[in-house]
């Protein structure tokens, strides 16, 4: 086995960056090589240039299993034949070095708060696991602590404010209350230990909050970059209503917003939807407003809205039911970015007879894995031009 540049790798502890052995610039060919085949090779001449990551401390997200004991707490991974005997992770090298300083610290805070680690196989005891997220541009972190129950609460609520001051910039301390033995990882309660319930969150000149139960990319420079080159795109086609479905907290509408007279985005966790709309208005942005619910509910609206871009940013699972609605828009053009190039090709598929491929780019949210994000950019066929455009844009 070749060696690199992780110890966790080297010694067979941890195996999540599967494609680690092989050279950077190899992994991001095989990602373009792996779309072509997916697609044909008529994408060749559609595709641009990868957008790579930093090859080394370019995650701002982590998620770790806590097992063990209170006096010898195992941070990391679960085991594998003993799911109970985990596997230590305190230093990953792909993870923001804040992360790796939190997480060296959190035994103290286990000890302190006398938190058990929960025993999978008894389903007793207290601490599931940790996710944090820390912003780069703000300097602000969140770090949540997955409990089975709200057994310690007290006890964190007397011991978390002693600890934080060894991390001045966790801004938001919660407990996220999950009661289900199997593996669910978040429930839906949220305690918060300190008087902020969010984190800001600033990506380039746009300063967003974050809640800690709203989605977040976990490559916050490869992201920010995703967001600037849809803005992009819109700044070429001469848009003026701009519509984004499962926009979460609202990215890719901030980026694109300054590109479009009218914005509305749609999304269906109404606490993304809150933060979404307050930082609109801070940011003094009246002609963008997101709304709580299912798009395909609000059919007869968003026609009424007629968008010129829909840009869709769905789940691993693609656009399921979304898919009729945007049939049903008839937009002139739609940005779709994907986690799951499968999926992606089956929905472009499925638009094939009113869409067509304008360009294509992969973004390399995800090294050393196969994964990795892709930005579409389709135009209504000509042969729809006259019944969908004209009607938006009467002379």
């Amino acid at each position: 086995m070749k060696k690199t540049f992780c110890s966790y790798f080297n010694q067979d502890i941890c195996r999540s960056c599967e494609k680690i052995e092989i050279p950077y610039q190899a992994q991001l060919l095989e990602k373009s090589d792996y779309l072509i085949r997916l697609f044909g090779d008529e994408l060749r001449s559609k595709l641009l240039e990868i957008v790579p990551s930093q090859e080394v401390e370019f995650r701002n997200k982590a998620k770790f299993s806590v097992t063990g004991t209170i006096e010898e707490p195992i941070i990391g991974l679960t085991g594998e034949d003993d799911l109970d005997r985990g596997r230590e992770i305190l230093n990953c090298p792909i993870h923001h070095p804040l992360i790796n300083q939190v997480i060296k610290g959190v035994k103290d805070l286990i000890l302190r708060a006398q938190l058990p680690p929960y025993q999978i196989k008894s389903k007793a005891g207290e601490l599931k696991g940790l996710i944090l997220y820390y912003s780069a541009e703000s300097d602000e972190m969140y770090f949540r602590l997955i409990l089975r129950s709200k057994e310690a609460i007290d006890r964190i609520r007397k011991h978390h404010s002693s600890w934080m001051k060894n991390f001045p910039f966790i801004q938001c301390l919660s407990a996220n209350i999950q009661p289900i033995p199997h593996a669910v990882l978040e429930g839906e309660e949220e305690i918060f230990f300190t008087d902020r319930n969010f984190i800001n969150h600033e990506l380039q000149q746009i300063k967003m909050t974050l809640h800690p139960q709203g989605f977040v990319q976990t490559n916050q420079n490869v992201a920010t970059n995703l967001y600037q080159t849809a803005a992009d795109w819109t700044r070429d086609l001469n848009i003026n209503k701009f519509l984004e479905l499962f926009s979460g907290q609202g990215a890719f509408s901030f980026f694109i917003q300054s590109q479009v007279q009218q914005a509305k985005g749609i999304e269906i966790n109404a606490d993304a939807v809150e933060r979404a709309n307050e930082t609109a208005r801070s940011l003094g942005l009246g002609h963008l407003n997101f709304m709580a619910s299912d798009a395909t509910t609000l059919k007869k609206d968003l026609i009424e809205f007629n968008p010129d871009l829909v840009l869709v940013n769905p789940p691993r699972r693609g656009l399921t039911e979304a898919i009729h609605l945007i049939i049903d828009l008839k937009p002139r053009y739609l940005i779709y970015s994907s986690c799951e190039a499968k999926t992606l090709k089956s929905d472009l598929e499925k638009l094939n007879n009113l869409y067509h491929l304008e360009k294509i780019q992969i973004f390399d949210m995800f090294p050393h894995t196969v994964h990795f994000e892709t930005l579409a950019l389709l135009k209504i066929n000509e042969d729809d031009k006259t019944s969908s455009y004209d009607s938006k844009h009467p002379k």
